[in-house]
Parts: C-alpha cells; sequence; structure tokens
C-alpha cells in the first residue's frame, strides 16, 4: 500500500517557514518520496509499519496548516493516469523492492 501525505502549510513567519522546513526534511527522512509541490509519497509493506508512521507523523506535526493522510492499495496505484507530463524517473517509487547497501 501507498501512503501519501499532503499538507498547505503557511508560510508567512520564519517560525512558520522553519516548521515547513522541519516537517518536509522529516518526511524526506523517514523516506517519503516527493510525488507533487506539498504531497509525499511512501511504500508501506504491512498494517504494523502504517500504524507506526501514523503515529511518527502525529508526532512530527507542525503547529499550523492542514496536513492529510491518503492511503491506497498498489492496484489503485498502478491505475494511476497521468494526463499530462509523464512520471518521474528520479526516484523509483513503483517498486516494491528492498535494497540493502553495506
Amino acid at each position: 500500500m501507498r501512503l501519501f501525505i499532503m499538507f498547505d502549510l503557511p508560510v508567512e513567519t520564519s517560525r512558520e517557514r522553519r516548521d515547513y522546513r522541519k516537517f518536509v526534511k522529516f518526511l524526506l527522512n523517514e523516506g517519503y518520496v516527493r510525488s507533487q509541490y506539498s504531497i509525499y509519497c511512501k511504500l508501506i509493506l504491512n498494517r504494523g509499519t502504517l500504524n507506526h508512521q501514523l503515529s511518527k507523523l502525529k508526532q512530527n506535526l507542525p503547529s499550523n496548516g492542514i496536513v492529510q493522510t491518503l492511503i491506497v492499495t498498489e492496484k489503485q496505484f498502478s491505475d494511476m493516469t497521468y494526463l499530462v507530463g509523464e512520471p518521474s524517473t528520479k526516484y523509483d517509487v513503483n517498486t516494491t523492492e528492498r535494497m540493502l547497501e553495506l
């Protein structure tokens, strides 16, 4: 399954900008990949991992703004249609393979 994080955060004050950067940095460190400007996605292998990720997200939420989650199955994700443009090949988010680097 895929966990999508969608957010709209204010960036008017320096504190809000800092909270925004901190939240995005948290998402990237947790392995999320940016799908669009304020939409990040991560492959989740089971319900236990999903519950763990959701609890970590709740601990790292910014103080203001809107943060939403959406869970889709791999079948739903693979049925995504690109109406304009092509999928980014910068990150291969369409694979369920695990890679171990030593």
